[in-house]
């Protein structure tokens, strides 16, 4: 690696072990910064592991937050710099986006691109790293290569954990060694309640701690009509069309619980969003 290097910490325990090794690899001469994008839904422990990678192991990132130009209906504005303590914790930089453009779903995925890429890159450009000058890691391990874009040259993209043969089960036991950890079973992982998680997590949480979806259900009665287009009317969060009603009361009825057995043994995380290509 030459010139600058992005490092996107996105709060998991893979991306924590990635941006750990990568500080340890990199040479003299290459301007390294690590940035972790708050959407203001991430869980508090996820929170805590940030600033406990930082406090231990210097990583000095940069925390943001997406703040949306009000006339320009949410697609351009700035980045917001905040800290542990001013980082927000209910949802408001995720409101804004939606706000402006509507419930993310399957079918209309904005929110990592409005809440994590663009408020990284206007803080960049701002800055002066300017695009194509810059490589970016990302946290994708070697047993998830299905994961890695297939336009990751062309865009500067680098996987470290890839290219160091890094599974899941070396993350977890390299944590184990580490006299802190992620204190959160892995259907806990950030954002809490995300839409891209499978039924069994997200039917699970709402069994475990249904007060988890105050939020999405708020934004469900506030802005079901919002964004641009006429389709998928009332918008909802959910795969099948299922708002966070039909999750609830899904999570009244029998089912089979999604069990974290490596937070069991470690407890610790592995989910993460990744900011997107």
């Amino acid at each position: 690696m030459t010139g600058k290097l992005l490092i996107s910490f996105s709060g998991g325990r893979t991306s924590g072990y990635m941006t750990r090794h990568l500080l340890q690899e990199v040479s003299n001469g290459i301007e390294v910064k690590v940035v972790f994008a708050n959407t203001g839904q991430e869980h508090e422990e996820t929170l805590k592991f940030v600033k406990a990678c930082d406090d231990r192991f210097n990583f000095k990132t940069v925390w943001l937050e997406a703040l949306p130009d009000e006339n320009k209906g949410g697609r351009n504005g700035t980045a917001n710099v905040v800290c542990f303590d001013s980082a927000s914790r209910d949802g408001a930089p995720f409101e804004r986006a939606i706000s402006k453009r509507g419930i993310p779903n399957v079918s209309f995925p904005h929110c990592s691109e409005e809440l994590k890429k663009r408020p990284i890159d206007r803080w960049l450009r701002s800055i002066g790293w300017t695009a194509g000058s810059y490589e970016t890691a990302i946290g994708i391990r070697a047993d998830e290569i299905d994961r890695m874009s297939p336009s990751a040259r062309e865009r500067k993209v680098v996987y470290p954990l890839v290219r160091w043969g890094v599974k899941k089960a070396d993350v977890l036991a390299w944590w184990r060694q580490q006299d802190f950890d992620l204190a959160l079973p892995e259907h806990y992982g950030n954002c809490v309640w995300c839409w891209k998680k499978s039924l069994r997590k997200l039917t699970t949480l709402a069994a475990e701690n249904p007060g988890i979806f105050d939020f999405p259900l708020r934004m469900e009665q506030l802005y079901a009509e919002h964004g641009p287009g006429d389709l998928d009317r009332p918008r909802r969060f959910f795969r099948g069309k299922r708002s966070v009603s039909d999750l609830l009361k899904l999570a009244g009825e029998p089912f089979d619980p999604f069990v974290d057995k490596a937070y069991e043994e470690s407890n610790g995380c592995s989910e993460s969003c990744e900011v997107p290509l």
